[in-house]
């Protein structure tokens, strides 16, 4: 284990200065049908991400803007909307295509929504960069792009990473560390369905600084192997609580994709075996890894068992403040 911490140590050290909460947000370009073959075209790409000034949305010929675009700024992307017309060309098997997505890890979720109730999602990304417009949308296509959506946001969002490995470290691997993660997994389909469908509000940054902060909680809790604390005792309290502040997050990130009108349920199922393929993933990566370097080599000092738990609640206290935004209160 000690030789897995020291490798997972030095990723954390590599991955906390470039990460924020979730830097791998997918773009979204979205049409929406006002009139026969007039769309009104949404464009959003994240700020979070250096390559997204390079993406551009590619018309197919034959279609033209009826208007300027309009642009503005919210949340994390920067938004702008404007009217196409593609009366002169026929829809379908046409292609729409984005480009400058080459070596990008972030995709571009397509949404086209047309006036006879039929829609069609898509995941662009640097491997699939353009799409085909089909005569119906298909349940499938839904299913493939939502799964893939929540899986990539678990594995790129490494505040979500650091605590579920914590969790791992804190009950080691066996049938309590099913349990929980099955409570964090409730709790953040809770609350992620609960936001989604629009029951619950909640404001973003307090939500996000809160987020780091259950990272420290979870660190200080392994280093300090307190047996009679709460959360040494009955770690599903601790994963199932903070999994309703994570859900949170998570649909920060499913709200700037966006559901499709009639696919809710099928989306927001598929998001959520996502997000916990993509946790299950990063828990076998661990323990394989794990195993695996213990039969290489078993005498590291003992102090340095503590550097991953210390960094993990250095980064992730780092992040507190700057979700805050406290940071010019620490530089005066």
């Amino acid at each position: 284990m000690k030789q897995l911490i020291t490798c997972m140590t030095l990723l954390f050290a590599l991955f906390a200065g470039q990460s924020q909460a979730h830097p791998m947000a997918p773009g979204l370009w979205a049409l929406n049908e006002q009139s026969p073959s007039v769309f009104l075209v949404t464009w959003k790409a994240t700020t979070k991400q250096n390559t997204a000034a390079k993406a551009k949305p590619q018309f197919p010929n034959g279609c033209y803007a009826e208007d300027k675009p309009n642009q503005s700024i919210e949340g994390t992307g920067q938004i702008s909307q404007w009217t196409m017309n593609c009366s002169a060309i026929e829809l379908e098997n046409s292609e729409f295509k984005v480009s400058g997505l080459e070596g990008s890890p972030s995709g571009v979720l397509f949404r086209m929504k047309r006036l006879d109730g039929h829609s069609q999602h898509t995941m662009l990304s640097s491997e699939q960069p353009s799409v085909f417009i089909t005569s119906a949308a298909k349940s499938i296509d839904t299913l493939q792009t939502y799964l893939k959506s929540g899986f990539e946001h678990l594995v790129s969002g490494i505040d979500h990473v650091l605590f579920v490995l914590l969790l791992t470290l804190l009950v080691g691997w066996g049938r309590q560390l099913f349990w929980t993660i099955t409570l964090f997994t409730l709790g953040h389909s809770i609350t992620l369905s609960l936001i989604v469908l629009g029951f619950v509000d909640f404001p973003v940054m307090l939500v996000e600084s809160i987020i780091a902060f259950s990272i420290v909680v979870a660190a200080a809790e392994v280093i300090k192997k307190d047996d009679k604390s709460l959360f040494r005792r009955r770690p599903w309290f601790m994963s199932g609580s903070f999994g309703l502040l994570h859900g949170m997050g998570f649909a920060g990130a499913l709200a700037e994709v966006g559901l499709p009108a009639n696919d809710i349920p099928l989306a927001l199922a598929a998001f959520n075996i996502g997000i916990e393929i993509g946790q299950l993933a990063v828990i076998v990566l661990f323990v394989a890894g794990w195993k695996l370097l213990l039969k290489l080599k078993s005498d590291w000092p003992t102090y340095i068992q503590w550097i991953p738990s210390y960094a993990c609640g250095a980064v992730a206290g780092l992040w507190f403040w700057q979700r805050l935004g406290l940071e010019p209160l620490l530089a005066g």
